[in-house]
């Protein structure tokens, strides 16, 4: 019924294309997508239904299996809230409201079975600034419909329990709030992996932005986040040429206020690096709102890879988990 900000059908991103100019696209926050598809049942890249700061109103015309994740935007059934981060079943007829997200960026809302949604090079991923994935390329707007095929039937329990007179929703005791959970905290660490550019840098300009706190700035979008703070004094070398970029490439254009490349992201770029967010960090950079504080901290290759195979073993421990709470409802 209403969009909302830059609601749009996303999965894990239009992969292998960058070399031909085409963005990746996808959720923003991965950590986010996986688990509300575990929730519903659905298999890790599923479509899913991705908001930006204000979260849509929706009809249900059926009952509908349905999961809430990533920043929390109080979604509500004629005022009462709908739990985040745990399976609810939501009957037919029922009109779902998103509201402002005060704890971070980007919300998700998953639903059990997969949406139809057609396949553009190998993902249904919305490039907004390409225009294809989704629905014709571009954000959600009021009247349009989504069709969901193929619905689960792992939760036969939990549509048992409907009752009369209750609640406009059922959902079991327990979910996955905490391990992923999205932080309100406006004070922010991104680790990095710093550039040859950067290891060439003076101490003095080195510590000079270690030392700095960097605000996110209402420019940010899907594309990059931009940064306010001290000027970024990186020498910049005449006729440089392009590189390939990669989701969270520091980038400092000639005002030597940071911009950090985020999911629809060019494929190459020509502004000099100070180096890459660590992969691990992912979700902390995407869900940034505007006015967050951040500061930057190196990290070393291994320390990175160290750090992200502990994230990936508790992912897969906590799908794990939720995996076997499911057959439960079975």
């Amino acid at each position: 019924m209403k969009p909302g900000v830059l609601t749009t059908i996303q999965d894990r991103g239009r992969v292998g294309w960058q070399d031909h100019g085409v963005s990746v696209s996808g959720a923003a926050d991965l950590n986010a997508m996986l688990v509300a598809n575990a929730l519903v049942g659905n298999r890790p890249g599923a479509p899913i239904i991705e908001f930006v700061m204000i979260g849509p109103t929706l009809v249900f015309s059926c009952d509908c299996v349905v999961a809430f994740s990533g920043a929390d935007f109080s979604f509500n059934i004629d005022g009462s809230a709908i739990p985040l981060g745990r399976p609810v079943l939501i009957y037919a007829g029922a009109t779902v409201t998103g509201g402002r997200s005060l704890n971070g960026a980007f919300g998700y809302l998953a639903i059990s079975g997969i949406l139809d949604i057609n396949v553009v090079m190998g993902s249904v991923a919305t490039d907004t600034g390409g225009k294809f994935g989704g629905v014709e390329g571009r954000p959600l707007k009021g009247g349009d419909v989504l069709v969901v095929n193929d619905r689960s039937d792992k939760f036969s329990q939990l549509k048992r329990m409907r009752t009369k007179g209750e609640q406009p929703f059922i959902a079991p005791n327990w979910g996955a709030n905490g391990l992923f959970s999205v932080s309100g905290n406006k004070g922010k660490i991104l680790r990095f992996l710093p550039s040859k550019r950067w290891m060439d840098s003076s101490e003095a300009v080195r510590q000079n932005t270690f030392l700095s706190t960097y605000r996110v700035t209402p420019q940010s979008s899907r594309m990059g986040v931009r940064l306010s703070g001290k000027s970024v004094d990186i020498q910049k070398v005449e006729c440089e040429s392009s590189v390939p970029v990669v989701l969270g490439t520091i980038q400092v254009p000639p005002s030597g206020q940071p911009i950090i490349l985020s999911v629809d992201r060019q494929t190459i770029g020509g502004y000099p690096s100070i180096g890459v967010v660590a992969s691990v960090d992912r979700s902390i950079l995407v869900q940034s709102q505007p006015g967050d504080d951040i500061r930057f901290v190196e990290i070393s290759v291994k320390a990175a890879q160290s750090a992200l195979l502990r994230e990936h073993n508790a992912m897969s421990a906590l799908i794990r988990s939720i995996e076997h709470r499911i057959l439960e409802l079975n």
